[in-house]
């Protein structure tokens, strides 16, 4: 009779035996999505190495090895769908578009995207390689950092190819490998001449129609570059044509923009291409147009100033538009800025502005005398530099290395940014001169000593080429020195077969100083005097130091000459050998960093490594919510074989369900002790609790508007704890779910604990009391400050805590494990106890060092 009442029961819940299928299920899903991860991870990781620069390796390799990763990565989006009851369809289109653009890489193929025109609101993270790196990165600075930047639209390489297309041109391109002067100029001259699609037309007057509509009918342009792989791992910079202060009607578009496709092809264009490995016609040329800002003043921030010290940057400004400073065409002001959390100016020097680029009437720009009132007065207010310091910081944390930033500001006092791309930084030498060779040096007369601003470091000897027009670039004999007035990224010509650049007029942040890092050739700038002191044909040697000192000897000093020039680039990288390197831009960048920040969605998830973390983090989250639903049908469990009651020394039982190497040992009866559990992390927690002296037995001193306020947030707590009205751990050899409530307030515990760092986490959940909101408070800000010690990330509200930490061995969690059990009894009625604010301190670092005493 009682058999067949107990199997009607369990017929009549036998949702809740499926649920405990269910869960045992969900386990595996979830042991599977790590293992998943894991393969994905090594995987990424050897292609990271591989790909890195220091192997070779062929095209056959690069495949081999992404479909091993994309095969581990699938496995894991599989079982991660099981784990979620499909709760994410957006991962599998995301995986499908990121496999998408890693099959053109490795195939070489177009892109698939046809639009030929895109506002920057509506560039996304794949549309990287089609508005080219100055586009992209200048919406991304709109669109996620929130920063001000001028009203602009990409016109996309698929344009590109149409017009060319259109124009007869594609075979041109294609053997353009070995092609002369006269074959270069030709096509220039027939780019120039060309004509537009229809399609692109129509587009391209639309998004005119759209701008001036914006700007207004004298609302101006900038047509800039932005080929496919401009501000990538190499800047360009310089080496394309921007044209400015265009008329914002379809005909002045056209023809900026035929000029700057133009300039793919031309001189400086062809030799940097050239010495960096680029077949040439392969590059394809995107533009932007961008909306031009009445610049009251412009400049250039570098945020890693000089040579190895990271600790500074360097912002330029000079009166007008932005190539006073990029095209070193004056003496600019140079500011001096720690990075500190509350940046600090340290120096600042006024240059002498002598000139200034203005707009010059209805179109066009030009180069001007600055008024004198204007010369001698700094462009920038102390606040402003500020203000500038603190956005360059903010966008060095976005892409996590030094950067150089363009920015305009505008008569009012807005600041917009024009581009932003990777610094190269200059690398610090292992060895420098010794007092010895410094002896030696000291033998030969010196020239100059300390002048100007060392760009890039090293030592050279050559003969001094005073330079005086750009037209005798091509007549400089090698070996030489140059020497010039002024600076310009045109010097591309001749850094072949340049040892050394100095100049009397520049700044660090040009485009010059930027290739010139790039090639790695000697160089110092705005010495001031050099091109009268150093004589023509005289043979020198520069030594330009990591500190910025610099020092030119008269003669060839063979004891400073320890290693040759280094000639060009670093070559190793041929064109096809980086694009496919390219392929690691969608698959290693981690976007997704703070699981407990609002922007933790699938839809920020842009590469495959994002993906690993985002399903790694809701696959702990969904293991969590299924153990808790699983825990509130914990009255059935009780009677299954697999639930026993854990009986403790403190006031404290806990139903345990084991779902596999829970327990040690053959466990008899419904009873178990603690030298029975076996899951590392539950027994981790539990020899916390059950240290000595942390577990608070005195009753709480409870008021009236304590007990009032409990009795009044008992339902709250309900809601609040999933409807988990007792203490029950679901618990396997390396993993636990753990709640626990103590009167008013709940604990929630959830932990991998495994010999895979990677694979570990501790999710922490505090909420509730019995006391007033404001104890409560405290009593969360203690925890927080005690979490903050292990490394927590935390988020707190009111008398809730979330606390989440992962990526530590499995001997750190077992230390923090304990560390949180002896803070879960500690903790036990607090909140009665802290009277001030200033308890809250006092107590949390008593606990940190091991003493667990109340009392003030």
């Amino acid at each position: 009779m009682q058999k067949n009442f107990f199997r009607r029961v369990r017929e009549l819940f036998g949702r809740n035996h499926g649920a405990a299928s269910d869960l045992a299920t969900r386990f595996r899903a979830f042991q599977a999505v790590l293992d998943g991860n894991n393969r994905t991870l090594e995987a990424m990781t050897e292609m990271g190495e591989k790909l890195g620069g220091d192997y070779l390796f062929d095209v056959n390799y690069t495949r081999s090895a992404y479909a091993e990763l994309f095969a581990a990565v699938s496995d894991s989006l599989r079982n991660f769908n099981l784990l979620t009851d499909q709760q994410y369809p957006q991962l599998g289109e995301i995986l499908t578009r990121i496999d998408r653009l890693v099959q053109r890489m490795l195939t070489g193929s177009d892109s698939l995207f046809q639009g030929q025109v895109v506002f920057y609101p509506e560039i996304t993270w794949d549309l990287a390689e089609e508005v080219g790196g100055k586009n992209y990165h200048l919406a991304e600075l709109a669109n996620i950092l929130q920063l001000r930047v001028p009203e602009a639209f990409a016109i996309t390489t698929a344009a590109f190819r149409d017009f060319i297309r259109h124009n007869g041109l594609t075979e041109r391109l294609a053997g353009l490998s070995s092609a002369d002067k006269t074959t270069l100029e030709k096509l220039r001259t027939e780019i120039l001449a060309g004509t537009f699609p229809e399609d692109f037309c129509t587009s391209l007057t639309a998004a005119v129609d759209k701008m001036r509509n914006r700007l207004g009918k004298k609302g101006k342009l900038a047509v800039r570059s932005s080929a496919d792989e401009e501000d990538g791992d190499f800047s360009f910079a310089g080496q394309f044509e921007t044209v400015l202060n265009v008329d914002c009607t379809v005909a002045a578009v056209q023809g900026a923009y035929k000029k700057v496709l133009a300039s793919l092809f031309q001189a400086n264009a062809i030799s940097y291409q050239r010495q960096l490995g680029y077949d040439l016609g392969k590059l394809k040329m995107a533009v932007g147009c961008v909306a031009m800002i009445e610049a009251r003043a412009s400049g250039v921030i570098y945020t890693a100033a000089a040579g190895k010290d990271r600790s500074s940057m360097a912002i330029s400004a000079a009166w007008g538009l932005g190539p006073g400073v990029v095209d070193g065409l004056t003496d600019a002001d140079l500011y001096t800025v720690a990075k500190e959390e509350d940046p600090r100016l340290v120096e600042q020097r006024i240059g002498a502005k002598a000139q200034m680029v203005v707009n010059s009437g209805a179109s066009g720009v030009k180069t001007q005398e600055t008024p004198a009132a204007l010369r001698g007065q700094a462009c920038l207010r102390e606040v402003e530099v500020m203000d500038l310091a603190r956005h360059a910081l903010a966008i060095e944390r976005y892409y996590k290395i030094p950067q150089d930033i363009e920015w305009a500001m505008d008569n009012t006092g807005r600041c917009y940014f024009l581009q932003a791309r990777s610094l190269r930084m200059d690398e610090p030498a292992d060895d420098v001169p010794d007092k010895g060779m410094a002896a030696v040096a000291g033998s030969y007369p010196v020239l100059l000593k300390n002048k100007g601003i060392v760009v890039q470091r090293g030592i050279s000897a050559g003969k001094v080429y005073i330079l005086r027009h750009l037209d005798e670039l091509e007549h400089i004999p090698k070996g030489s020195i140059l020497v010039a007035r002024h600076d310009s990224p045109h010097f591309v010509q001749a850094i072949p077969i340049l040892n050394a650049i100095i100049t009397d007029i520049g700044v660090p942040t040009s485009h010059m100083a930027s290739i010139c890092r790039e090639f790695n050739i000697p160089t110092v700038v705005n010495t001031g005097s050099a091109s009268q002191i150093l004589p023509h044909g005289q043979a020198i040697t520069l030594q330009a130091g990591e500190e910025g000192d610099m020092v030119v000897y008269e003669g060839f000093v063979q004891s400073l000459l320890r290693e040759e020039r280094q000639k060009g680039a670093k070559l190793r990288e041929l064109y096809e050998v980086r694009r496919q390197k390219y392929i690691m831009r969608y698959i290693a960048p981690l976007n997704l960093v703070n699981p407990l920040e609002q922007e933790y969605t699938p839809e920020k998830c842009k590469t495959v490594h994002d993906l690993v973390r985002f399903m790694h983090e809701k696959s702990v989250q969904a293991l969590v919510a299924n153990a808790s639903r699983t825990k509130g049908i914990g009255g059935f469990f009780s009677r299954q074989s697999a639930v026993h009651r854990l009986v403790l020394p403190i006031p404290v039982q806990i139903q345990v369900i084991d779902l596999g190497g829970g327990l040690s040992g053959k466990v008899v009866g419904k009873e178990i002790g603690f030298a029975e559990v076996g899951s590392v992390p539950l027994r981790a927690v539990l020899a916390g609790m059950l240290f000595p002296g942390v577990w608070q037995n005195e009753a709480a001193p409870l008021r009236g508007a304590d007990l009032l306020s409990g009795m009044t947030r008992a339902e709250d707590l309900t809601r609040e704890g999933a409807a988990v009205l007792e203490n029950v751990a679901l618990a396997s050899a390396v993993y636990v779910n753990m709640s626990l409530r103590f009167g008013y307030h709940f604990n929630m515990l959830d932990c991998y604990c495994s010999d895979t760092p990677r694979n570990n986490h501790i999710y922490f959940r505090f909420v509730g009391g019995a006391a007033a909101i404001t104890n409560r408070s405290r009593r969360i800000a203690l925890m927080a400050e005690v979490l903050a010690e292990h490394g927590f990330a935390l988020k707190a509200k009111g008398d809730l805590l979330v606390g989440r930490l992962s990526g530590r061995s499995r001997e750190e969690l077992e230390g923090i494990l304990e560390q949180i059990g002896r803070l879960i009894g500690y903790t036990r009625q607090l909140d009665a106890r802290l009277d001030s604010d200033e308890m809250v301190h006092i107590l949390a670092q008593r606990f940190l060092q091991g003493d667990y005493r109340v009392a003030p």
